[in-house]
């Protein structure tokens, strides 16, 4: 495993991190292993939230980190009624407080990494998160030693431009920044990451498979090929050749889907890439990505003509 800077934080943090949102309810056993089987791979960062799995990501997560306190976790507080793209925005100080100080319970730890306010899903409710009180709730945190490092997380099927990170970043009032980057979402790479260079923020990224599913995703050809047909029903793609060959995606051979997915986001200059996988032969898998050059300039090149364009997130 490789190590990199987690922006001013001066964290060492794997470039493979491990994303806990799914697989604590339906098999808590399966969960614990696999979160185990990552810590011995050398992953050192992982993340969850109070909303994932209705609690039970970092209820379970506080049994398998026991004896494990050098692995770094980051949470968060969401300040929405859902996790909607046009969902409510309902953040008060006290809320976020509160979920802080329940996420330390169910982890079972005295302090959090990283505190995120989740999935901020316009420039208007990021202004009133910042003006609101519920910044201040963050600092009072890290003050408190509660808290150790603190960002925000965007919601790209909400803003796939980033408008809301292009806003934050350069503010210097966070630490960490969780973002969407995949090859059918480009567009961060030159929005986003140059900024957080240059503002020394730590990038943490997020859906590297896209929005992950059996049918639609970056988890298999069939997966891929699905995806970039709701593109094209979607307008975000012509509906001609190569988008509609059923080949399109061999050029990425030898490489499975989800390993060039992997590689394609290692290669890029962040800090870490959460994956999320439910079980230990699914992370050999992802381990496999970890091995530099990554992915070569002529497989880039190809990914950012194909996709490049791509400005919004699709299911």
């Amino acid at each position: 495993m490789r190590y990199r800077r987690l922006g001013r934080t001066n964290l060492q943090v794997s470039e493979l991190g491990y994303g806990a949102a799914r697989g604590a309810s339906e098999n808590p056993q399966q969960f614990i292993a696999t979160v185990h089987a990552a810590i011995e791979a050398g992953v050192n960062f992982i993340d969850t939230a109070t909303g994932y799995d209705g609690g039970d990501s970092e209820r379970v997560l506080g049994q398998a980190l026991q004896g494990h306190d050098d692995v770094l976790v980051e949470t968060k507080y969401c300040p929405y009624d859902s996790y909607l793209p046009d969902a409510t925005y309902v953040g008060t100080p006290q809320a976020l407080i509160a979920s802080a100080e329940e996420s330390l319970r169910r982890l079972r730890r005295d302090h959090l990494d990283v505190l995120l306010g989740h999935g901020m899903r316009s420039v208007e409710t990021l202004d009133r998160f910042m003006n609101d009180g519920c910044y201040e709730a963050m600092l009072k945190l890290r003050e408190q030693g509660k808290v150790r490092y603190i960002g925000i997380s965007e919601l790209s099927e909400a803003d796939g431009t980033h408008q809301v990170l292009q806003r934050a970043v350069p503010s210097g009032a966070f630490d960490v920044v969780m973002l969407t980057v995949n090859f059918l979402l480009q567009t961060a790479v030159e929005t986003v990451l140059p900024l957080c260079r240059q503002h020394d923020v730590g990038t943490v990224v997020m859906m590297p498979l896209n929005q992950a599913s059996k049918t639609s995703g970056l988890v298999s050809v069939p997966a891929a090929l699905e995806c970039v047909r709701r593109h094209i029903a979607y307008g975000n793609l012509p509906a001609e050749s190569p988008y509609t060959d059923p080949d399109l995606f061999d050029f990425l051979q030898p490489y499975s889907i989800p390993e060039a997915g992997l590689r394609y986001v290692l290669a890029q200059d962040v800090s870490t890439c959460c994956a999320g996988v439910r079980s230990p032969e699914r992370l050999q898998e992802n381990l496999r990505a970890i091995d530099p050059p990554y992915l070569d300039a002529a497989r880039m090149a190809r990914l950012q003509e194909l996709f490049g364009r791509i400005q919004w997130q699709v299911r």
